[in-house]
């Protein structure tokens, strides 16, 4: 596995709208023979390394419930990410896999750097092996994972708790990923960030270990686990119930809990996809006529809608509108399917990003998009969650209205000036440049950051991208960034994290035809 993979295509967290990249960086990291500053470093006593925070990235996952991303520090993540890559024969054997890992982490030649090896789509497949001969299933899964992963406890996993804590020097792998890990997160001990594909190989490293022990204690389980999440299958209720305790006791080695509240013994037969999935799967809209689209389309929506109200707390809306990818919309159907894309917004503002896809590709292939109705569903969202700091919501409003095309209200300027979110800050400064604002934004607080110690804190990314593209000056007559060994070598290499050219998602799978369309125009651009 490259070293330049893992930083391109293994760094930002995927739910990040397409103009943030890290492409640049890898190249320039991995590329270059004398790196200066701390990026030449080594996890050694006596490094006087400076601590970082990464930006936080507030991801709607639907319903009530939300995930904070980290976008780690470049300078610190560089380095873990070369511990990794120059170790890997030693680690590679701790996370090959167990009976129970379905994530066991694999290096990939498209998509993530490092995903686990069965995706999400097989937990159908999955389950039908665990339940074979069995009568009661434990299903469970720990209570905050990547938020409560004890630092300490990858060397415990790698070398043994025993060895580890007789020897805390940076001799061992082990406590040079723990250091590298808590420098990126201001020397913080307790979680590991969400996002960045290191951090699917660390949990891993110690859910394997946990594995081992549950799978030596009890001989005869059958199961598999998605990172956290369990399902065990027995011949009896009384060994499903055992087995929890024996699991718990493994995991509390790690400092690890199983989370009460989603712990359950289940009697077989179950179904092995939720109901709502399979529902929303007999739909078949690919066979519609034109004439008969319109209300095929509205049917399935109508069922959707419902299905959600059952199903709050579940990506129903999300799982709705990416079905629909490579779909034929007839051109008389066109402006229903936006509208009934977009009634799922207000409702679930999580399926925002999955409803932009799907307007926006055809949008590149010569549709109309509707644009009163989308600027203002943007607007709304905008003002109703800058204040929040609800990331997802307002950054994939801006990035629409970057895409589309679509202006921002006043009132949605001055929301915007007051969120004090890096990727937001961003977003908003490039449609100003855009001319997509309805007066000037107040870069007020935006314009504080501008200052060495913000390129370490959870501003790092605004501070350092926004004095690359010129956006905002430095606090004070010294260049803020020309001023830092790091962030200097950065800026004269051409590393950049925000690109405004990736405006757009690329084609779906299989082309769409579109009303009064000649040509295809696609663009290369990815989306999250």
């Amino acid at each position: 596995m490259p070293l330049v993979d893992l930083l391109d295509r293994g760094y930002f967290p995927k739910e990040l709208p397409s103009p943030f990249v890290s492409s640049s960086f890898a190249n320039v990291i991995s590329g270059t023979a004398v790196l200066p500053g701390d990026f030449a470093k080594a996890a050694v006593k006596g490094n006087a390394m400076p601590s970082a925070m990464p930006a936080m990235y507030s991801h709607a996952r639907g319903g009530l419930l939300r995930r904070q991303l980290s976008i780690c520090n470049p300078v610190l993540f560089g380095l873990l990410c070369k511990e990794i890559i120059n170790n890997w024969a030693t680690l590679q054997p701790k996370v090959a896999g167990t009976s129970l890992s379905a994530t066991a982490p694999e290096f990939k030649t498209s998509g993530r750097a490092i995903d686990g090896k069965f995706p999400q789509s097989a937990r159908s497949q999955l389950a039908q092996d665990t339940r074979l001969g069995r009568r009661f299933v434990l299903q469970t899964d720990i209570s905050r994972f990547y938020d409560s992963i004890y630092t300490h406890s990858i060397a415990w996993a790698i070398h043994g708790k025993s060895a580890a804590k007789a020897n805390r020097t940076l001799a061992l792998l082990g406590n040079k990923l723990d250091y590298w890990v808590r420098m990126g997160q201001d020397q913080q001990t307790v979680g590991i960030p969400i996002g960045p594909d290191t951090s699917l190989l660390i949990a891993e490293l110690i859910m394997q270990r946990c594995d081992e022990q549950v799978l030596a204690k009890l001989r005869d389980v059958k199961g598999h686990r998605f990172i956290d999440d369990y399902e065990l299958g027995f011949r009896t209720r009384t060994e499903a119930e055992d087995a929890f305790h024996v699991l718990d006791a493994c995991l509390s080695e790690f400092e690890l809990a199983l989370n009460a509240k989603k712990t359950i013994v289940r009697e077989l037969p179950l179904p092995l996809e939720s109901n709502w999935v399979n529902e929303l799967r007999r739909f078949d809209l690919s066979r519609t006529r034109d004439t008969a689209q319109a209300a095929h389309l509205t049917n399935y929506f109508s069922r959707a809608f419902e299905l959600h109200a059952l199903n709050p707390d579940e990506a129903v809306l999300q799982f709705a509108v990416s079905r629909l990818r490579g779909l034929e919309i007839f051109p008389t159907n066109w402006k229903l399917f936006q509208k009934l894309l977009l009634l799922c917004v207000a409702p679930e503002p999580a399926s925002f990003q999955y409803v932009l896809e799907q307007i926006i590709t055809r949008k590149n292939a010569g549709a109309a998009p509707i644009t009163p109705e989308l600027e203002e569903i943007a607007n709304t969202l905008i003002v109703g969650h800058s204040d929040l700091r609800h990331s997802s919501e307002v950054a994939h409003a801006l990035w629409a209205c970057l895409a589309l095309n679509l202006r921002m209200s006043s009132t949605a300027v001055d929301k915007v000036s007051k969120c004090a979110d890096p990727v937001v800050a961003l977003l908003a400064l490039d449609r100003e440049q855009h001319g997509l604002v309805a007066k000037p934004l107040d870069k007020t607080l935006w314009a504080a950051q501008m200052t060495s110690a913000a390129l370490y804190d959870e501003q790092w990314l605004l501070s350092y991208e926004a004095n690359v593209k010129g956006w905002l000056p430095s606090v004070g007559a010294t260049d803020h960034v020309d001023a830092d060994t790091n962030f200097s070598f950065l800026k004269k290499s051409g590393v950049f994290f925000y690109d405004p050219g990736r405006g757009a998602p690329p084609a779906v799978a299989a082309p769409i035809p579109l009303p009064a369309v000649t040509k295809l125009v696609i663009t290369a651009a990815g989306y999250p």
